[in-house]
């Protein structure tokens, strides 16, 4: 089956949304010391895009909304360094990027705390640059529940109608139904939103954990069919160690999938997954050796501190 159904203009443009975020990590308060990076979800799936898509083919561009200052700068120069456009930028003329702290366990799982109520990525294609217009310009978007989560209602609904017509036209919509409890009302309002973004999806990227928090005692198979009946044309469903199971048309065997060889930081697999698998699938690759793909990248990561590997060098 081919996804990619996109015009051979080059390099084609897969735009990535969402919010980009000051992160927090190994705080020690008795030290005063802890170590700050930029992350966010559906950014850390544009980096590692970025680093596996070759440039002459593909562009990776963010769109988002920060502020005017100093760490909004960093952000920007973040995203020039690892070859990510932020021509979709917005720079918000008084709000901040958020910020969140990460813990960690004995066993690599991770909890968070949020200052990001009044960020600038909230006012995304609602006030300022960019305007949703601007999405027009891509061969394909990818987004993820937490992207839609942060949006004004009004604003959310009218982006999900601006993809629904983007997929009519040819373009690849991708997306992750990454659900955060803390940023709903009620996991009703997430299931609902989820649903209409699934009319809208071409490639859907959902994880066995997400789907059971918003659909409990739901089998994989009736997760496929549920997904399918909105009109998902492949599915990848992230089942961490045990790796992906697909669909596309019906199920379809991949693997086996070996264990990651350690693991020190869960932050960030999904993401990383998402970003092998879509990148190889962008490259013409079939979606078992996507699969794979994403499944060894997720591996690499999560043996890592972060949600980013660090550049070799």
């Amino acid at each position: 089956m081919k996804v990619l159904n996109v015009t051979a203009k080059s390099p084609r443009q897969i735009t990535i949304i969402g919010e980009v975020m000051v992160e927090i990590s190994d705080l020690d308060l008795g030290r005063g010391q802890a170590a700050v990076g930029i992350a966010g979800d559906s950014f850390n799936t544009a980096v590692h895009l970025a680093r596996r898509l070759p440039a002459q083919e593909w562009r990776v561009a963010y769109a988002t909304q920060i502020g005017r200052d100093s760490m909004s700068d960093q952000i920007v120069a973040l995203m020039a360094a690892e070859g990510i456009s932020s021509a979709l930028v917005g720079r918000h003329p008084t709000r901040l990027p958020g910020i969140y702290a990460i813990e960690r366990d004995a066993r690599g799982e991770r909890s968070f705390r949020y200052w990001r109520s009044e960020a600038a990525a909230r006012r995304l294609f609602s006030e300022g640059e960019p305007e949703l217009s601007a999405l027009g310009a891509a061969d394909a978007v990818f987004l993820s529940l937490i992207s839609l989560a942060i949006l004004p209602a009004a604003v959310r609904t009218t982006l999900i109608g601006t993809l629904t017509a983007m997929r009519r036209r040819g373009a690849l919509i991708a997306f992750d139904s990454n659900f955060r409890p803390a940023l709903w009302p009620d996991v009703a309002a997430a299931r609902e939103v989820a649903a209409q973004m699934w009319q809208a999806t071409t490639l859907a990227l959902p994880s066995r954990d997400d789907e059971a928090k918003l659909w409990p005692d739901e089998t994989p198979q009736e997760l496929f069919a549920r997904l399918a009946g909105h009109g998902v044309e492949e599915i990848a469903l992230k089942d961490g160690a045990a790796g992906p199971q697909l669909w596309v048309g019906g199920p379809l065997i991949c693997g086996p999938f070996a264990p990651a060889e350690r693991v020190v930081d869960t932050s960030g697999a999904g993401d990383a997954f998402n970003a092998g698998y879509l990148g190889a699938r962008m490259v013409g690759e079939s979606p078992a050796q996507a699969a794979m793909h994403g499944h060894a990248l997720a591996c690499e990561v999560i043996g890592h501190r972060g949600a980013i590997l660090r550049r070799a060098g």
